[in-house]
């Protein structure tokens, strides 16, 4: 039995995802892979709802998905997830909602 890796290889290089291969879906297929993953062991899974920036001003800038359509769940818990990186440009904040 190939492993998930060896799987995700022989997708790739069969076309599955574009030639070259479009990396957004190569990473999109991943989080299915890992999501499935996750809920066979029981643990839970963290969907992404937007990255935040902290201005000087002390306001939360938000932007990535909250300009699509997003349904969490009735008693879904939501974090928000300090961020550390040496990108400037990356958000500060990290804002989920946990699926268990």
């Amino acid at each position: 039995m190939a492993t998930n890796r060896e799987q995700m290889q022989a997708r790739i290089v069969s076309g599955e995802f574009g030639s070259p291969a479009d990396l957004n879906k190569v990473n999109d297929a991943w989080q299915v892979i890992l999501e499935e993953q996750m809920i066979k062991s029981g643990q839970p899974i963290y969907h992404s709802i937007s990255g935040l920036w902290v201005q000087n001003t002390g306001k939360v800038a938000f932007s990535g998905r909250t300009s699509e359509e997003i349904n969490i769940p009735m008693g879904a818990k939501i974090l928000c997830f300090k961020r550390d990186s040496d990108n400037e440009n990356a958000p500060n904040l990290g804002l989920v909602w946990v699926e268990e």
